[in-house]
């Protein structure tokens, strides 16, 4: 290893150990807390990956992935661990979650704007453009296609209403065109499971990245970046069922989230603190 490249991992140690130590002293409760997770596998993205914004299982053992820069979805093969298709949808923007819902990829741009790509395999720039009524404030940084043919979508910020004693999930009918103005989903701040955090603080609480649906229970499992950590929430009454804390020394900046149809749970990680990555982890 060269002196350089140690210097990287230096620097990034010392980084994760800073933000960790952080939110021991001022954030989190540690005294009964467990590692509740085990990383399974890894892959180290390429530069092309390197700000990694979202992804989503595209079968076959590849995931579509997306940056936050351009407008490209990145098809990942896992078992060959390099990118093996580009599809570019759209210029430039700032791309932060993309899903699959019948066959259409929807990516969602951090100012509410979805885009509708219907065949990454035929010419590309085919995509429909769908602007919602989100706006910067808002950062939208996570979508999420329901069993029920509607797109879930996680503000990072602000409440459509800029109110309330929770975080707001909100649900788009692609069918009708419909945004619900009022939230499909509620996670409360004032759910006892975030009892395990020394902090009152809305902004640290929860702060979605990306959210997907877990196969077998519909669950929702929820990521956050800031404060890493995956809330796993029933999807009809919004109450937390676990909040699984993710060590910064492991996840530096995770973006990223999707299942498998047969479980398999995948996180991604910009290369913000050293390499982008995707990390197969299973939850206990």
């Amino acid at each position: 290893m060269t002196k350089w490249a140690i210097g990287i991992v230096v620097t990034v140690l010392i980084l994760a150990g800073i933000i960790y130590a952080v939110y021991e002293n001022n954030d989190y409760d540690f005294s009964d807390a467990e590692k509740s997770y085990e990383i399974v596998e890894e892959w180290e993205l390429p530069g092309e990956l390197r700000e990694v914004s979202g992804m989503e299982w595209a079968g076959e053992d590849k995931i579509a992935c997306i940056q936050d820069e351009d407008g490209i979805i990145f098809i990942y093969d896992l078992k060959a661990s390099r990118i093996v298709k580009q599809y570019r949808f759209d210029a430039g923007g700032d791309y932060e979650a993309i899903t699959l819902l019948e066959d259409n990829y929807w990516v969602a741009e951090s100012n509410g704007r979805l885009l509708r790509v219907e065949d990454i395999n035929g010419p590309e720039g085919n995509s429909e453009e769908v602007k919602l009524k989100f706006e910067y404030r808002n950062n939208i940084e996570g979508i999420a296609a329901s069993d029920a043919g509607d797109l879930w979508i996680s503000v990072k910020d602000r409440n459509l209403d800029n109110q309330g004693d929770y975080k707001g999930i909100y649900s788009f009918n692609p069918e009708t065109g419909i945004l619900d103005m009022d939230p499909v989903l509620k996670v409360k701040y004032n759910d006892p499971e975030f009892d395990v955090f020394r902090t009152s603080n809305p902004r640290k609480l929860i702060r979605p990245s990306d959210l997907c649906f877990e196969p077998s229970t519909g669950d929702v499992h929820i990521l956050d970046a800031e404060f890493q950590k995956i809330l796993v929430v029933n999807r009809n009454s919004g109450k937390i069922k676990k909040i699984h804390l993710l060590d910064p020394a492991e996840f530096p900046q995770p973006e990223g989230i999707c299942f498998s149809p047969s479980g398999r749970l995948f996180v991604s990680n910009e290369g913000k603190f050293g390499a982008p990555t995707i990390k197969e982890i299973k939850l206990q």
